[in-house]
């Protein structure tokens, strides 16, 4: 074999080698919990001042401070809220405390949930905490529908929190109409 030959075949072996082994690397890496609280990532956010505001009012940001939790949390941005003329300064008089409440646990899962796990689920039901579910469209795909089949999309997918992940999404999830 001829010296060049050689050298190019030894390049690919190394570039396939070391593809393979980012690869298997990566999802370890990718999942590893942050450092920062669901809270902590929230508060320190300007995307979500609504969120926060929301949180404090019906007495949830301990549950998504807690350091023990495991949760995720398809966090609306303050735009998403805007589309419902939602922001900071009205969204805890919009709202009585309990439908408040309903409609910020119908954002979160009671564990873990990295992105494959939700995308890659066409026609499985993803529970929330409020007890009702949303519907991913599957396929790969970041779309998302509420039970008013509204659809939301992950914007930002896996924000790795030390107690859970954020998924980042354009619209606010409603488990009935308001």
């Amino acid at each position: 074999m001829k010296p060049v030959k050689v050298v190019i075949l030894a390049a690919l072996v190394f570039v396939l080698v070391f593809a393979v082994a980012s690869a298997s690397a990566d999802p370890v890496q990718r999942f590893k919990p942050g450092d920062q609280t669901i809270a902590e990532i929230a508060v320190g956010s300007e995307d979500f001042e609504t969120l926060v505001a929301a949180l404090s009012c019906t007495g949830l940001v301990g549950a998504v401070a807690n350091p023990d939790a495991e949760l995720t949390v398809f966090a609306p941005t303050d735009a998403a809220f805007a589309g419902l003329d939602l922001d900071a300064e009205n969204i805890c008089e919009a709202f009585d405390t309990d439908t408040l409440t309903t409609i910020l646990l119908y954002h979160v899962v009671g564990e873990r949930r990295p992105s494959p796990s939700v995308i890659n689920g066409k026609n499985k039901s993803i529970w929330m905490l409020d007890g009702g579910a949303i519907y991913p469209q599957g396929k790969g795909s970041l779309a998302l529908f509420d039970n008013l089949d509204r659809q939301t999309n992950i914007a930002v997918a896996d924000v790795m929190a030390s107690n859970g992940i954020i998924h980042v999404v354009d619209n606010v999830l409603l488990p009935v109409a308001p």
